[in-house]
């Protein structure tokens, strides 16, 4: 996937590379003033007593300098939780009531006493949790600090930075750890089983669905979207949908690589924004070169003598290479019941 962000993000991907590109006891700093200048924005920001990212008082908040922002903003705005509207967003271990059910108004005949509306609440606290993605680059690369280099460099670092929050968000098997991950908005939640046919789908979907149409999305994988468009384009619900998604019966699509889809099928999610609650509070960035690095999307963490389970680590000194660790800081939380609804096995290609 190659995001086409040519000014966003640049400095940070030039930081990235000053980073890949020196070896322990080398001064990034340097490398970056030869290639871009030593009044250059990403110079100036690495001579910073604080580095982006990294805390100042003990309080736990993250301080991000500009560059590492705009690049934060960049992968949010691509992510899942970047492009709902209407999300709560929420200070960080901040005591919250989060309404469960709304107020209701009533008609009411003179001089008669006006009713009472229930409306129920939670209280709760949200943490902020680390989520990291690990991407290793070849350091003759970085170390070219061309402007194809930087681009390369910038549009995986995107990319990873998308799959890292939108992963987390949307797969229903993410059950989320105590006091370490939340689990998915759409873990827990009974799936319906699709019909096979998408008008069937989409009424199953809201009949279920008892958020706020006002404020709800749709979100699907781009190949399943497709599907949909193709099939439903004649029959007036989803005619301009696609793979970059669309509207779906008057509501937004978003799409997403990280929705899960199998031969089986796929998964169509209808999500109301504002019964999601989200803290986040950025992104840092670190590397190493000489770490091994087990090329796994499933890695057993072993330390011992390699084994078949653990063969596939390299020496990044060994290959010349370097990892680049990206830790974003975030959490999210299914405020209310009946905001997500999910089809499940949907699949409408051509029997």
């Amino acid at each position: 996937m190659d995001y086409d962000f040519p000014a966003r993000g640049i400095n940070f991907a030039r930081r990235a590379a000053a980073m890949l590109a020196s070896m322990p006891g080398d001064d990034p700093i340097a490398f970056a003033a030869k290639h871009w200048g030593a009044k250059s924005t990403v110079v100036q920001e690495m001579k910073a007593a604080i580095s982006g990212g990294e805390t100042t008082d003990g309080s736990g908040a993250l301080v991000m300098n500009e560059s590492v922002a705009e690049f934060f903003d960049t992968v949010r705005s691509l992510s899942i939780l970047g492009r709902m509207q209407g999300l709560r967003r929420l200070p960080a271990r901040v005591p919250v009531l989060l309404q469960a059910s709304g107020s209701t108004a009533y008609w009411i005949g003179e001089s008669k006493a006006i009713p009472v509306s229930r409306t129920a609440f939670s209280r709760d606290t949200l943490d902020v949790y680390k989520v990291a993605a690990l991407t290793v680059f070849s350091r003759e690369m970085a170390a070219s600090a061309s402007e194809r280099a930087i681009a390369v460099i910038k549009n995986d670092l995107i990319e990873a930075g998308v799959r890292l929050l939108d992963l987390s968000l949307i797969d229903p098997s993410v059950a989320g750890t105590a006091d370490v991950s939340p689990a998915s908005i759409t873990h827990g939640v009974t799936p319906i089983a699709s019909s096979g046919d998408l008008a069937d789908d989409v009424e199953a979907v809201i009949a279920a669905f008892t958020g706020s149409l006002l404020t709800a999305s749709w979100v699907m994988s781009p190949r399943l979207a497709a599907q949909a468009g193709i099939r439903a384009g004649g029959k007036g619900i989803a005619a301009d949908l696609g793979a970059r998604g669309g509207m779906l019966a008057g509501l937004p699509v978003l799409t997403s690589e990280s929705v899960p889809l199998t031969s089986d099928g796929g998964m169509l999610a209808l999500i109301d924004a504002s019964g999601i609650a989200v803290v986040e509070e950025g992104m840092k960035i670190s590397r190493s070169t000489e770490a091994m690095v087990e090329m796994s999307d499933t890695p057993t963490g072993a330390t011992d003598t390699p084994t078949a389970a653990t063969a596939s680590r390299v020496s990044l000194f060994q290959s010349d290479s370097a990892a680049l660790k990206m830790t974003a800081r975030v959490n999210w939380l299914r405020a209310r019941a009946g905001s997500v609804v999910v089809i499940e096995g949907a699949n409408y290609a051509a029997a």
